[in-house]
């Protein structure tokens, strides 16, 4: 292992055998001034990424740099989530990077550039920049998540944490932050604690900065933990983390993304589902949707469309 890394960075891997080995290329490879180290935490996987992994590291000049942990047994997304960030604050690294496991960086520089600006803007603690989405037939969607406008002709932007609860959406392989903003004892008080959580109390701490770059790829396929869910799971894992952090921390300016979750929620029901209009769950919605806005009208307007919705089927 690197002694005194000023980064680490966090990847983790669950039956990842396909992927894993682009992914751990693209962070290794990079081209820093600067000691950094990788600890990669493989989660018990039944397929064959831990053998491709220690294949990968036997010979490899910078195998030294990768401290790679087999789980004897599975943890979990989140726990071995949890349990490799606690790793990475205890290497004493200033600064923490992240990538998993079927994810990838693009730009060989990416981590030089990233540190650089952080060590420029003492006021910032997360650096963050724009990706693209890979689907599987290999085409790609650019993903910027924010106004266009906030650029206003410039290579980046800085952001606070009111800007990150009213409109941004920021993927974890395109962050790296300072180790001393991290405060994992905070998962305590959350319900469905995940990295929406860890980036908002993140930026309790000062502001983020996003860059024009797309030097990361966020991969969509089947065994991806979110994208894997079926529709309505993850609909209603997205509205429960915003209902959390808006119970559980006060954090009001998340009403906004909660109301779009739930819109999303009751749409999905009514475009895939018949016999809305006597199905407890999506009564048990627009009855839910109704408490969370106080809006009466709402309420009777996707009543009568779970009503003609059963007319029509």
């Amino acid at each position: 292992m690197i002694n005194s890394p000023l980064v680490t960075v966090f990847m983790i891997s669950y039956n990842q055998q396909d992927y894993i080995i682009e992914a751990l290329e693209s962070v290794i490879n990079q081209n820093v001034d600067f000691p950094y180290q990788i600890i990669l935490s493989d989660d018990c996987s039944t397929d064959n990424t831990q053998q491709v992994v220690t294949d990968f590291l036997k010979d490899h000049p910078k195998k030294d740099f990768v401290n790679f942990i087999k789980q004897e047994k599975n943890l979990g997304w989140m726990p071995n989530f949890i349990f490799t960030l606690q790793k990475c604050q205890e290497s004493g690294a200033k600064y923490i990077a992240m990538c998993e496991g079927d994810d990838f960086w693009t730009d060989k520089n990416k981590l030089q550039k990233q540190i650089a600006l952080l060590e420029k803007n003492p006021d910032v603690v997360l650096a963050c920049h724009r990706y693209q989405e890979l689907y599987n037939d290999g085409t790609k969607l650019e993903c910027p998540f924010f106004r266009r406008d906030f650029f206003q002709g410039n290579e980046s932007f800085k952001f606070d944490q009111q800007d990150f609860k009213e409109f941004m959406r920021i993927q974890t392989m395109t962050i790296v932050f300072k180790s001393s903003a991290l405060d994992l004892n905070l998962r305590k008080k959350y319900q469905y604690y995940c990295d929406t959580h860890i980036k908002h109390h993140i930026l309790d701490h000062g502001k983020g900065l996003y860059t024009k770059d797309f030097d990361a790829i966020y991969r969509i396929h089947g065994k991806n933990v979110f994208v894997s869910l079926d529709e309505r799971k993850k609909i209603k894992f997205t509205y429960d983390v915003y209902k959390d952090l808006i119970v559980n921390n006060n954090s009001t300016g998340y009403k906004k993304l909660l109301n779009i979750a739930m819109r999303q929620r009751i749409d999905s029901e009514l475009r895939t589902k018949s016999n809305n209009a006597i199905d407890p769950y999506y009564l048990g919605l627009i009855w839910q949707q109704l408490k969370d806005t106080g809006s009466i009208p709402l309420f009777f307007k996707n009543l009568l469309k779970g009503i003609t919705n059963f007319r029509k089927k």
